[in-house]
C-alpha cells in the first residue's frame, strides 16, 4: 500500500489559520459584549429593586415593584438554561436546584404598617422536550386557614423569602425543602420549612413528610417576637447522639414564651438560650429530634439571616 502525502499550499494554510483565529476572536468579542450587557441590566434591576422602598405610600411601592417584577421576569426568561448568576440583586433570592430542573426566585415589599407582601417565580428550564416555563407566585397568606396542614399551588402561595434550598434523596426519589423567612407584622416574624415538588411541571408547596407528636404537618411554621432573631439552618451531615451514621438535619432554636402565662401569644416568644431541636432525614421522612448538641457545628462567623432594612 502506498501512502500519498499532499503538500498544502503554505498560503492556504496561513489563510485557514487566520480564518479560524478570526472566528474565535469574534466569538470571544461577542461573548464579552453579551456579558457586559447582562451586567448592565443586572445593575438596572438592582436599582429598580431599591426604588421599591423609596416611596412612603404603599400604592407607590407596589407600582415600583410591578416595574421591577416585569423587568426581572423578562431577564429570567432570557436565561432559559439557567446559565446566568443573579446574586448581585441583593434584595432577591434566586435558588437553583442542583440538577437544574427548576429554580425559584423570591423577594418582598415591606408596607408602612409593618406587614409584608411576598413575590416570586418558579421557572423550569428549556429542554429538547419542552420550552422554558415561568410561573408567578401569588402571596395569599391572609386567606389561608390551617396553613400548616394544606398543600398549596402558585396562585395561593404561603409567601416567604427563601434563603436555602435543600435536596435529599431516598430510594431514587428526590425530596426538596425550602427554608424561608417571613415577615408577619410589627409584632412577630416567622420562619418556614417548606417542602417543594414539581407535579406534572407545576409547583406544589407542602407535603406530609414531617413526623412529630403524632402529627404530620405539611409545612413547619415558627412564629416569634419581631425583636428576636431565630436561627434555622441545614447541615448535610449532622452527628446525632446515639446514632452511628451522620444524617441530613435541619437545626433550629427552640422557641419559648418569655413567661409561662404568655403561652400561645407569639409576640412574646423568643429562642431558649443554647437549646436546639432538629429534624433528621431518615428513610424519606423528617423526624423531630429534641435537645441536639450543635457545639461542634457552631461557626461564630455564621449570623442568622435578617432581612435588609
Amino acid at each position: 500500500m502506498h501512502l500519498r502525502m499532499k503538500i498544502r499550499n503554505p498560503l492556504f494554510v496561513s489563510l485557514t489559520g487566520f480564518f479560524f483565529l478570526f472566528i474565535a476572536c469574534a466569538h470571544s468579542n461577542v461573548s464579552a459584549q453579551s456579558d457586559s450587557a447582562f451586567i448592565a441590566r443586572l445593575d438596572t434591576l438592582q436599582k429598580l429593586s431599591l426604588h421599591i422602598i423609596e416611596p412612603t405610600d404603599n400604592k407607590l411601592r407596589l407600582e415600583a415593584n410591578a416595574i421591577f417584577q416585569e423587568s426581572f421576569r423578562e431577564e429570567l426568561l432570557a436565561d432559559s438554561i439557567f446559565h446566568k448568576d443573579f446574586s448581585s440583586i441583593r434584595t432577591v433570592s434566586v435558588l437553583v436546584c442542583p440538577n437544574k430542573t427548576f429554580r425559584i426566585a423570591t423577594w418582598y415589599v415591606p408596607f408602612r404598617d409593618g406587614t409584608f407582601r411576598f413575590f416570586g417565580y418558579v421557572q423550569t428550564p428549556f429542554s429538547s422536550n419542552q420550552p422554558s416555563a415561568i410561573m408567578e407566585l401569588h402571596d395569599n397568606t391572609l386567606a389561608i386557614n390551617r396553613s400548616d396542614d394544606i398543600s398549596l399551588r402558585p396562585e395561593n402561595w404561603f409567601g416567604a423569602f427563601y434563603y436555602e434550598l435543600i435536596h435529599v434523596a431516598y430510594r431514587r426519589r428526590d425530596f426538596y425543602v425550602l427554608l424561608g423567612w417571613k415577615g408577619n407584622d410589627r409584632n412577630t416574624r416567622m420562619r418556614v420549612i417548606e417542602p417543594f415538588q414539581l407535579v406534572n411541571g407545576r409547583p406544589v408547596f407542602g407535603a406530609p413528610v414531617f413526623q412529630l407528636s403524632g402529627r404530620e404537618p405539611k409545612r413547619i411554621i415558627f412564629e416569634y417576637s419581631s425583636r428576636a432573631s431565630m436561627s434555622l439552618h441545614y447541615y448535610p451531615e449532622f452527628q446525632f447522639e446515639g446514632v452511628r451514621r451522620k444524617a441530613p438535619a435541619i437545626v433550629f432554636d427552640r422557641l419559648i414564651p418569655m413567661q409561662p402565662d404568655l403561652k400561645g401569644i407569639f409576640r412574646f416568644y423568643v429562642p431558649e438560650v443554647n437549646i436546639f431541636d432538629a429534624f433528621r432525614f431518615y428513610r424519606g421522612r423528617w423526624e423531630l429530634a429534641e435537645d441536639v448538641d450543635v457545639r461542634v457545628f457552631i461557626n461564630p462567623a455564621l449570623q442568622p439571616l435578617n432581612p435588609p432594612n
